[in-house]
């Protein structure tokens, strides 16, 4: 009898040994698949953050100020280049950023006429204008600053004065007073090789050739492809009595912050010199073929 209870008193310890035993092997699975159910939980919301940091970046993937549109800022006062035909921009480079901006599949939009000399520091500060596109030259100075794209037209400096001017070469202006157009390398060309020279600046071309007319200054230094046009066509008592060679290029300028649009416009720009089209749009404007290639 003793035997019988003893055995009996061992069964149930087993028994609720092996019931506990169960009951931990339980709780540790609930607890493996919660964490389990936590990781994947986990996963999820790192994938859902992901993709949606995914979509906001490839919804402008070329940092535009406005999605969709190519925003020009120019001083819109150098014929024929760019101006304004019934407050409209008109000329080769409109006509040019015209065919870019239908190659990339985006509208173009220019800003209301800008200051020359704030527009590479407009650009390089972000948030107003995607590029500038303004017969800007492409400088180390500049550069310092923003990026240019590949260049897409070559000028010299040109020295304007009146038909009745007794000039015949720059070199007879030092001394002189003299104008430009604020923040132009014709004003850096002038206080470099002009320094006795009275410098006033202007912040279009046309009012320095007002300027001109009415005897304020003696000469006005500026880019020769647009006084050749604003000798012939415009101000027609002027003429240029000296071309100097200083070999410069224009480019558009985009900020240093933005790489893949600047890769996107010069892909555009160069298709459109290898199928003829740059030099289609040239004609309209310049009598000679155009140097770059």
């Amino acid at each position: 009898m003793k035997f019988k209870k003893r055995t009996l008193i061992v069964l149930l310890a087993v028994l609720v040994l092996g019931a506990l035993a169960l009951v931990g092997c339980t709780s540790s699975n609930s607890t493996d698949n919660t964490s389990s159910s936590t990781g994947t939980n986990s996963t999820t919301s790192s994938s859902t953050d992901s993709s949606s940091t995914a979509t906001n970046d490839t919804s402008n993937p070329l940092n535009l100020v406005t999605p969709g549109k190519l925003t020009i800022g120019s001083d819109c006062d150098y014929p024929p280049f760019i101006s304004l035909d019934n407050g409209q921009p008109a000329g080769f480079e409109y006509d040019l950023m015209s065919a870019i901006a239908d190659d990339m599949g985006l509208q173009l939009n220019y800003l209301a006429p800008q200051n020359f000399d704030t527009l590479v520091a407009s650009v390089s500060a972000g948030g107003k204008m995607d590029l500038a596109v303004s017969s800007l030259t492409i400088t180390d100075e500049r550069e310092q600053q923003v990026n240019f794209c590949i260049p897409y037209f070559d000028s010299n400096q040109a020295v304007v004065t009146l038909k009745t001017s007794p000039y015949t070469k720059a070199s007879d202006l030092d001394g002189k007073v003299i104008g430009a157009q604020s923040g132009t390398t014709g004003e850096s060309w002038a206080i470099e090789n002009l320094p006795n020279a009275t410098m006033k600046n202007f912040n279009q071309t046309s009012e320095g050739l007002a300027a001109l007319q009415a005897g304020s200054i003696e000469a006005m230094i500026f880019d020769q492809p647009v006084a050749d046009w604003q000798v012939q066509n415009t101000y027609t008592n002027c003429q240029i009595i000296e071309v100097i060679p200083t070999g410069e290029q224009y480019g558009f300028a985009v900020s240093k912050d933005n790489p893949a649009l600047e890769d996107a416009v010069n892909a555009s720009l160069q298709k459109l010199i290898d199928n003829g089209t740059f030099a289609q749009i040239f004609s309209k404007y310049f009598s000679y073929a155009p140097s770059i290639d």
